[in-house]
């Protein structure tokens, strides 16, 4: 949930520059003959320009949340795995790894994937719901 709220706060900050951007842009297109007969094309460059930066910005750092909580979904599973073996043989001289229960475990791993894959894809579209309202 933090990592949906920090994507849906980002987004709408990235937002603001984006209608900004879309509004200059608007602006010029309707006045394309006053902004050609006055030479105004540097000036509305410059200004797009540095919106549009500002808006890659913003980008840049939702991508970097999207990129983690990705990370995060695609190692979570094999993480867990090797921490469930290192657990079941460090915790008592007894216990052996064989073949039946390595195999049921990772069965039983590899049936998580999935959801836990898809909870990370889920925590990006829900900000990008949020964001749409």
């Amino acid at each position: 949930q933090k990592v949906t709220a920090r994507m849906l706060a980002i987004r709408q900050q990235r937002v603001k520059f984006t209608d900004q951007r879309v509004e200059l842009v608007s602006n010029m297109l309707q006045g394309i003959k006053v902004t050609k007969l006055n030479n105004y094309e540097a000036n509305y460059l410059k200004s797009v320009t540095e919106t549009r930066d500002q808006e890659l910005r913003y980008l840049a750092r939702e991508m970097a949340v999207w990129a983690t909580t990705l990370l995060m979904t695609v190692t979570s599973p094999v993480l867990a795995t090797a921490a469930t073996f290192a657990t079941y043989v460090l915790l008592d001289d007894g216990n052996i790894l064989t073949a039946s229960d390595t195999f049921g475990v990772l069965l039983l791993f590899s049936a998580l994937r999935f959801p836990i894959n898809f909870a990370g894809r889920l925590i990006g579209k829900a900000a990008q719901a949020m964001s749409a309202v």
